[in-house]
């Protein structure tokens, strides 16, 4: 089999990484020997440093961005459970012994507390709801 450049070129980005099989990694040096031109050419190439270099990347904390998240998915969810309950309890309505009783009727400060809270509600959900989004 003839081994070519373009072979070695292909091997070249594991050899240096160390990653490569040792009969791979024999072959580049074979190939590296006999050929001193390409030796030199990926010396100069290892040996060049970067002008700029990108910073560090930064490392991010699996499980914390996950833990956030779940809390924030929980406080969404209890914020619009609250929003509907205190939304519909005010035209809730119990039927004992034959009659109905309506709350925004019998208790009709009571039923707009219970529409207050939840506007507030309301207004508490699309606020973290906008936050969550623009996270």
């Amino acid at each position: 089999m003839n081994i070519t450049k373009d072979i070695i070129n292909d091997l070249l980005p594991l050899y240096v990484a160390n990653e490569c099989s040792a009969d791979s990694r024999a072959l580049v040096g074979d190939y590296l020997r006999q050929h001193p031109q390409e030796a030199a050419e990926l010396h100069r190439i290892m040996s060049t440093t970067v002008l700029g270099q990108a910073p560090l990347a930064v490392r991010l904390d699996e499980m914390e961005s996950l833990r956030r998240a779940r809390r924030l998915v929980r406080r969404r969810s209890g914020l619009m459970a609250l929003a509907i309950f205190f939304s519909i309890a005010p035209f809730s309505f119990a039927y004992t012994e034959g009659q109905t009783h309506w709350f925004l009727l019998e208790a009709p400060k009571a039923a707009l507390v219970y529409g207050a809270l939840g506007v507030v509600c309301w207004i508490a959900y699309f606020v973290v709801r906008h936050r969550s989004r623009t996270l």
